[in-house]
């Protein structure tokens, strides 16, 4: 049994056919246009024509808020033009097959929870650290998404109360934009060339590991924020960046960083374990199919959720 998986990100529209057991047979990706709606509807229907004949049901990866039992998006900044339609519901109508949507940070966290590394945590967190920052939170191993469906919206916090508008807040906090800002600064001939950016960091260079830890003390604000409030055992970390194990070793010294603000919050609050997601990039591929597997009954999936 095999399902077609769509993760519409900020950089590229991925898809994926994926079997029944979270098995990755054939993936590719194209790039999004989410600016030209016909340009971007074109690429889409393209793909579901393609290989919608050797599927048992369609799951979409959305960026945003999005209500995935009336298979509506209801905010996103870079679909907008997608909001609060019945694409989803028409979609489903059009190729006679099930269409499950769910947001991209929850997809990867549902992927996490039903195979990879938060799978034996009942309080845990996904942090998606990409374009933008997404997490999801599993509180007694229920997926957790709010009354309103926008639960967990780490780019909505405040973190610099100095600053105005959308400076004050986390929405500027990008996995990509640091890399591309060590590039320019280097003059990389390719200035999204993770690789070499790494590869700086990790020889030294002033400037690389200034703006390298000056994001993870960021990233490790929020999730010091969210601990303080949840009390979790263990944060996955998830897109491109975090098969960097430099990463992670860096996020738990800007973690302990926080922790030691001052010396009750030492004593009181717990240092969660910090993780690689297992999944890497493939995360939000992989979960978009978990809804369609609950919707079949497929016993092999047990991860519930909470309105």
């Amino acid at each position: 049994m095999n399902f077609l998986s769509i993760d519409i990100g900020g950089t590229n529209l991925k898809y994926a056919l994926i079997n029944e057991f979270g098995q990755i047979i054939i993936k590719g990706a194209n790039s999004t246009n989410a600016q030209d709606k016909s340009q971007f509807l074109e690429s889409l229907y393209k793909i579901i024509d393609l290989h919608g004949q050797d599927v048992q049901g369609i799951g979409f990866s959305l960026p945003g808020v999005v209500d995935p039992l009336a298979k509506k998006l209801r905010s996103s900044a870079r679909l907008a033009f997608l909001e609060k339609s019945d694409f989803f519901n028409e979609l489903q109508t059009k190729y006679k097959m099930p269409v499950t949507i769910e947001n991209d940070s929850n997809c990867a966290a549902l992927a996490e929870k039903w195979q990879g590394s938060i799978s034996d945590e009942d309080n845990a967190a996904m942090m998606v650290l990409g374009t933008g920052i997404g997490s999801s939170i599993f509180l007694n191993g229920q997926l957790v998404r709010g009354n309103h469906f926008a639960a967990s919206e780490p780019s909505f916090m405040i973190v610099d109360n100095s600053q105005k508008g959308i400076k004050k807040t986390a929405a500027l906090l990008s996995a990509v934009s640091m890399i591309e800002d060590i590039g320019t600064h280097l003059n990389f001939p390719n200035i999204k060339d993770g690789k070499r950016a790494f590869s700086e960091i990790m020889a030294g260079e002033e400037y690389a590991s200034r703006v390298f830890t000056d994001f993870c003390d960021q990233v490790a604000l929020l999730m010091y924020n969210i601990q303080s409030i949840l009390d979790l055992d263990k944060f996955a970390i998830g897109g491109g960046i975090s098969s960097q194990p430099l990463l992670i070793k860096q996020l738990h010294k800007s973690f302990e960083k926080w922790h030691k603000i001052t010396i009750l919050s030492e004593r009181t609050i717990t240092v969660p374990k910090i993780v690689s997601a297992h999944f890497y990039n493939d995360a939000n591929l992989i979960g978009a199919i978990v809804p369609l597997l609950k919707l079949i009954g497929n016993d092999n999936i047990y991860i519930s959720s909470s309105l």
